[in-house]
């Protein structure tokens, strides 16, 4: 809404209270009176030029802050309180956006008008459907799927199956020598990661994972192996074939 010497609103009035015929502006004090009251329901440009949102288009637009796609970046947090979460730092779970947007004070924090994807927002948005398969092996393996990302494969191995000779079979991965620990299970993920510093965190964050989200009295192990690329195995650059190698940063 532009900038006017009245406000709005006295349009809306009877007429015996809007502005007299040779009345100045200055004169009409009614119109600079409700102007207070139109910058905050209808919302002005201000002083400085920049446009704040009113009461009414905050309400408008209220779904927009409890949808994690839409949600301000500074709001992230509170949202996750929602459904129990301490969401993950740093531009692989902010995203990059989000990263740099969370550090911004702006004047006010509006819904976004697009929506954006990230790790965190995606866990906010899947966490009611990932309790409900909480303590089951599925539940664990969707779980580690959203911090590992879409590019990792992840097999978990309850070992409840006797070895079976001439099936795919790997020693420490889905097929375990001698006795087990009770209610044993392992984590194999296929990690494709740029840098040993990315690939470490992950890791940490995976087990911890696992470790928080597996039944008390369970045992587990995690075994996390980095692709190269194997023709006819492993093959699509960028998502679990990495040239050159792994940077060391």
């Amino acid at each position: 809404m532009s900038i006017s010497n009245h406000s709005g609103y006295v349009a809306y009035l009877p007429r015996i209270y809007q502005q007299k015929s040779g009345q100045s502006d200055e004169d009409f004090f009614l119109g600079r009176f409700l102007q207070a009251f139109e910058a905050m329901l209808s919302g002005n440009n201000g002083a400085s030029g920049v446009e704040n949102a009113g009461v009414e288009a905050l309400l408008d637009g209220f779904h927009g802050y409890l949808d994690p796609d839409y949600t301000p970046p500074q709001l992230l947090d509170w949202l996750a309180g929602w459904v129990g979460l301490e969401l993950e730092e740093g531009v692989e779970y902010e995203g990059e956006a989000d990263k740099r947007e969370k550090e911004l004070a702006p004047l006010q924090l509006l819904p976004l008008p697009e929506a954006r994807d990230s790790v965190n927002r995606h866990l906010i948005g899947t966490a009611v459907q990932l309790y409900k398969k909480r303590g089951t092996l599925a539940g664990l393996k969707d779980y580690v799927q959203v911090y590992a990302g879409p590019e990792a494969e992840i097999e978990i191995c309850s070992y409840e199956e006797p070895i079976r000779c001439g099936m795919n079979r790997r020693a420490g991965i889905n097929t375990m020598v001698g006795a087990a620990n009770s209610s044993y299970f392992s984590v194999h993920v296929l990690l494709p990661s740029p840098t040993r510093t990315m690939l470490n965190r992950k890791a940490q964050i995976i087990r911890e994972v696992i470790r928080k989200e597996s039944p008390f009295y369970t045992n587990f192990s995690l075994n996390i192996e980095v692709p190269q690329m194997r023709v006819g195995v492993y093959g699509r650059v960028g998502m679990e074939t990495l040239l050159g190698g792994m940077a060391e940063k």
